[in-house]
């Protein structure tokens, strides 16, 4: 039996693209459809299997055995869930899954797919992370310049760096940036596999610094993305204490090697500070009267010596201070609080400030910055270092206004940034991933324009701008509509 495969390539850096158009000489055994991975009576996952998400819907079992033939004989018929973009697929051999793994990134059927050596778990994804908004990332960030050099600020467990890797040429580079000791793991076995690929262990507001000592230098980078917030895995990981309604430490530090534990943190945090991060960062309701009351209970609690350590007897203790969930949303009354606690111990917002400006002047001509966030003080955060970047729009009124002054100088150029629409998560992708649905990416672009702060600097400072602002008196008003109506009258008799 022969294959002929038609554009479709493997290098060792695994940018390979499989087409969809295979042409066969021999055929395989029909395979029956089924759905969720294969499990023997213990719960564990039977024989060596591979877990792939992202598949388009209407595929086959047979199609996809297809596929994957290559990688090792495959021994039980594959199994899909399309409505959520699953499949998985038993090897007889480790070494199979390795190689089925290697192609991670790869397209089946004109769609990037993931692949990852299947887990047991209980709602059948096998365990994985499904990144937000990942195949519009690819294709606004590097799809535009596969050879360039790029960061991802945010590396988790690698979903989106993977990504940005398959789509990149042998002369990309990509350097990635976490503060997670588990996601530095992960990274440097990544980084072991794929020499165009490093993992820093830092927070992404370093990356200028750090970037500099690597032999990257300002105005050279292609493209910068950050997926801000917490992601999946920290949040899924009991330890950590992220979750209100599972148990574990309260600790909720990004990096665990550094700063205090949460549960060290409410022992000495003053009673008024308290307050203000619960409200400022757990967008708590208007007021305070929350925010007061949550604190209130916790240095109760602390002056008895009751304080918990524990993220479930604590999450029980906001809940009762705050009492029944009033947004209309389904989560743990404790999860706002949790929230607020988790970004400031974890300078969250700071850091993010200050990323995009390191960021902005690592960029060159063009390149990109591309954001996901996931809540509106994120939001906020993205659009107020817009604003104070943003290009002069060649149609601003204010630009028009300001070119008719005799007294007006010229505008320097840039550097400014100009954006896309925000995208957001497809329906498909949000049967695969309900997770997304709050997520959204901005992308925004280096120029040398003018910016728009420049340009309001200097209009105001002008004499005429005093007129502009002045307010119009109802004589003056009554005039400007009898001189209008004048006008109409005198257009309507020339017509005729």
């Amino acid at each position: 039996c022969h294959r002929a495969e038609a554009g479709s390539s493997r290098s060792s850096h695994n940018t390979f693209e499989r087409s969809s158009c295979l042409a066969w000489s021999c055929t395989l055994d029909s395979f029956a459809m089924s759905s969720g991975p294969a499990k023997k009576a213990n719960g564990q996952v039977k024989g060596h299997e591979i877990f792939i998400r992202n598949l388009q819907e209407g595929i086959t079992s047979k199609q996809l055995a297809q596929f994957f033939s290559e990688a090792g004989k495959i021994v039980a018929p594959p199994r899909l869930q399309l409505a959520r973009g699953f499949g998985w697929i038993e090897f007889d051999s480790a070494a199979a899954v390795a190689e089925a793994v290697s192609w991670s990134g790869s397209y089946f059927n004109s769609r990037i797919i993931y692949v990852h050596a299947a887990k047991s778990d209980a709602d059948g994804q096998g365990g994985m992370h499904i990144p937000a908004l990942c195949e519009e990332t690819v294709q606004k960030m590097v799809a535009p310049d596969p050879g360039g050099v790029y960061v991802d600020g945010t590396f988790g467990r690698g979903g989106h760096t993977k990504a940005m890797l398959a789509a990149l040429s042998p002369k990309g580079r990509l350097h990635a940036f976490d503060m997670d000791p588990e996601a530095i793991k992960v990274g440097k076995e990544l980084m072991a596999k794929d020499s165009r690929f490093t993992i820093h262990h830092a927070p992404f507001s370093s990356m200028r610094k750090v970037l500099k000592s690597a032999g990257v230098s300002p105005g050279s980078v292609s493209g910068v993305f950050l997926d801000v917030g917490i992601s999946s895995p920290q949040f899924d990981d009991t330890s950590r204490g992220f979750r209100p309604e599972a148990d574990g430490d309260l600790d909720l530090r990004f990096d665990t090697s550094k700063g205090v534990p949460a549960s060290e943190f409410l022992k000495t945090v003053p009673h008024e500070e308290l307050v203000r991060i619960i409200e400022e960062y757990g967008e708590e309701s208007v007021g305070g009267h929350a925010s007061r009351r949550i604190a209130d209970t916790i240095c109760l609690a602390r002056s008895r010596g009751e304080l918990p350590t524990r993220t479930k007897p604590f999450a029980e203790l906001v809940a009762r201070a705050k009492g029944k969930e009033s947004s209309g949303q389904n989560m743990h009354p404790a999860k706002m609080t949790f929230q607020a606690i988790r970004i400031h111990l974890n300078d969250e917002f700071g850091e993010m400030r200050k990323g995009m400006q390191a960021a902005f002047k690592l960029l060159g001509e063009g390149g990109r910055l591309g954001l996901i966030t996931w809540k509106f003080s994120e939001r906020h955060i993205v659009d107020e270092f817009f604003h104070s970047l943003e290009a002069v729009r060649d149609k601003e009124p204010l630009l028009k206004w300001y070119q008719e002054q005799p007294e007006a100088t010229p505008l320097p150029d840039g550097p400014s940034m100009v954006n896309d629409e925000v995208v957001k998560p497809s329906e498909n992708e949000l049967k695969r991933n309900s997770r997304s649905r709050a997520a959204l990416l901005h992308v925004m672009y280096k120029r040398n324009l003018p910016r728009l702060a420049h340009l309001e600097e200097k209009a105001y400072a002008l004499p005429a701008w005093a007129d502009v602002l002045a307010p119009v008196s109802s004589a003056e008003a009554d005039s400007n509509t009898v001189v209008t109506k004048k006008s109409k009258r005198q257009k309507t008799t020339e017509a005729s």
